[in-house]
């Protein structure tokens, strides 16, 4: 298995400038407006233009699958849906002040199951023409997004098989419905981003302060990294292990059950985590740090992100059977990004100067 996709090279930018840091200070000064002008510009902005060109072909697929329901063109609706959803998890770290509904418009589980089959058993034959992507629009959030449509896709347990359930013409007009919104979704989130919509990757990058300030752009940006690796850690690995039943595991729980991809997302969401570090993010725990940068935090948390990489690679997948028959190399991975944790939320946060708002409990 592939462990932590990249999304681009990250680049190192001029980040130190010469001058005064700040009132009775007197050396260099860390250019942090530069380094996040880096980390959106290498990792943001491109990983949002990945998930606009992921959720358009999953429309065309899903789209052509409709036209013409077979086993091939099922396999193919799957594996684009996979793509889309490994493209979401480079962007899903990126939940920044104003985004929140956006994001859950186009992820947010569990999806709502008995909403959605009451919403294809009500569509009779003058309806079907009108479930289309504005009528996705109005929906919850836990009847549309990428977890509706893998519901629909992906059977499980004693549910009938895909194929036979789409002999229905309404649920073959709410997949299409469902992809065409999640495609509008992705493209307003990345105009989002652009000087051609809000430009916030413009706004991100001025956004710049002291570490302290809960509002600035560097204690946001770490925060959010603290959060998704913590939701990661506890909630994707750590319930389905039985982390929190007593050593109980709960293979239902882990994300994604239906697909058996639940590792590849996690290492996808992890990746988003890494490569927004080596961004620039690295550069700035370098400067701040006195030890030798070969021995210093930035070191230590590249390493340790090597160490998860390799915990993930030897767990034997699908992680919802590994929990119950392989309980030893998933106890190993949770202890690797135990440590990743203390690394970046104790240790980076206190080095950066930002205040964790992101508690234990958040998301459990």
């Amino acid at each position: 298995m592939t462990i932590f996709r990249r999304t681009g090279t990250a680049l190192a930018a001029a980040l130190l400038l010469a001058g005064a840091s700040g009132p009775g200070c007197i050396g260099l000064r860390f250019d942090r407006e530069a380094m996040l002008g880096a980390v959106a510009d290498t990792v943001i902005v491109p990983a949002h233009l990945e998930l606009v060109a992921a959720t358009e072909e999953l429309d065309a697929v899903a789209r052509r699958f409709a036209a013409s329901p077979g086993p091939e063109s099922l396999a193919a609706l799957r594996a684009h849906w996979l793509s889309a959803m490994l493209a979401w998890k480079g962007v899903e770290l990126y939940d920044f002040p104003g985004l929140l509904l956006i994001h859950n418009a186009i992820e947010r589980r569990p999806a709502r199951i008995p909403f959605i089959e009451e919403v294809i058993a009500e569509a009779d034959a003058d309806a079907l023409g009108e479930m289309d992507g504005a009528f996705v629009e109005s929906l919850g959030s836990t009847t549309k997004g990428l977890a509706a449509i893998e519901y629909l896709i992906f059977p499980a347990g004693e549910e009938p098989p895909a194929l036979d359930r789409f002999a229905d013409p309404a649920r073959r007009a709410f997949l299409t419905a469902l992809t065409a919104n999640l495609s509008t979704k992705a493209a307003e989130l990345h105009r989002h981003w652009t000087p051609e919509g809000t430009d916030y990757a413009r706004s991100f990058r001025e956004n710049d302060s002291e570490g302290a300030d809960i509002q600035g752009s560097v204690s946001l940006l770490a925060n959010e990294m603290i959060a998704l690796l913590e939701m990661v850690m506890r909630t994707r690995l750590g319930i389905p292990m039985g982390d929190a039943t007593d050593g109980e595991p709960r293979p239902a729980e882990v994300e994604s059950a239906r697909t058996g991809e639940s590792l590849a997302l996690m290492s996808a969401s992890l990746a988003s985590i890494r490569d927004t570090f080596e961004a620039g993010v690295d550069d700035y725990v370098d400067f701040l740090d006195r030890s030798p940068a070969d021995r210093g935090l930035a070191q230590a948390i590249r390493n340790q992100f090597g160490a998860v990489e390799r915990a993930l690679s030897a767990i034997p997948g699908p992680l919802g059977r590994a929990v119950t028959e392989s309980p030893a190399e998933v106890a190993l991975t949770f202890e690797a990004m135990r440590g990743l944790l203390v690394l970046v939320k104790t240790d980076m946060a206190a080095l950066l100067g930002i205040t964790v708002t992101f508690s234990d409990n958040d998301g459990d």
